[in-house]
């Protein structure tokens, strides 16, 4: 009878062990945000989303899914409540569910586009032509001149390139 104390003791110490092994249960957390891409082929999926109380602060938190299934009919700019697995450190989605569409992205101005692109063609450009600088320079000019063109149009209230899209 002596031995069955014993035995309760070692019993109830190997248990610990196994419980701060990592034999405790995966935490879960709760999230909701905005599906910002999706990624099947790789079971990713970006969220850019609110606090998730215990796991994060406002993120975009690109994740893995525990089943590439989860994401047949998740698209960009979803709106989604979805369930975060933490399991030793290995973070996934469990479960993932739409709850609505995000409005789309706001209007810009036909001028701007217009404005952004040359800009940004210019911009590379005068990278490319760098080495050469009578090329560089010519190029830089021409660069200044479309901004100051397109600028100028820009301000222009009553111009038909300021249309939206």
């Amino acid at each position: 009878m002596a031995k069955h104390p014993k035995s309760i003791f070692w019993l109830s110490l190997f248990l610990v062990f196994l419980a701060s092994n990592g034999y405790a249960e995966p935490k879960r957390f709760e999230g909701r945000g905005e599906v910002t891409s999706v990624d099947p082929a790789y079971s990713r999926v970006t969220i850019k989303h609110g606090a998730i109380k215990g796991f994060s602060g406002d993120a975009q938190t690109e994740f893995t899914v525990s089943s590439p299934e989860l994401l047949k009919r998740i698209e960009k700019r979803d709106l989604v409540d979805f369930t975060v697995v933490d399991d030793k450190g290995d973070v996934k989605v469990e479960k993932i569910e739409k709850t609505g569409q995000a409005p789309p992205p706001a209007k810009m101005k036909m001028g701007q586009v217009v404005q952004n692109v040359l800009i940004g063609t210019g911009e590379i450009a005068k990278g490319v032509t760098t080495p050469i600088e009578p090329a560089h320079e010519v190029m830089s000019g021409a660069v200044g001149a479309t901004t100051s063109a397109t600028g100028s149009v820009l301000d222009n209230v009553d111009t038909e390139v300021k249309k939206e899209f």
